[in-house]
């Protein structure tokens, strides 16, 4: 699974949920700049948000990055 892919799957789970706290939710990485760690920013009605971050990606078709850093073949 891409990056992207994983990031649209999060933010349809979520939303999908309907939960009255979750105010918005948004993907942070763009079509420009999809190298982000920050993948998606979850807002709370009390004014509170959560991070969803990818420390690191694994896998036979990745090379293998430093923390935070992502592989390029794994973002599209």
């Amino acid at each position: 699974m891409k990056l992207r892919e994983l990031d649209e799957l999060i933010l349809q789970v979520i939303t999908e949920s309907d939960h009255p706290e979750i105010t918005r939710v948004e993907v942070v990485p763009t079509e420009e700049d999809p190298t982000d760690h920050t993948r998606v920013v979850v807002h709370f009605a009390s004014g509170a948000s959560a991070v969803i971050m990818i420390r690191d990606v694994r896998g036979s078709r990745v090379r293998t990055t430093t923390p935070f850093e992502l592989p390029k073949e794994a973002l599209v």
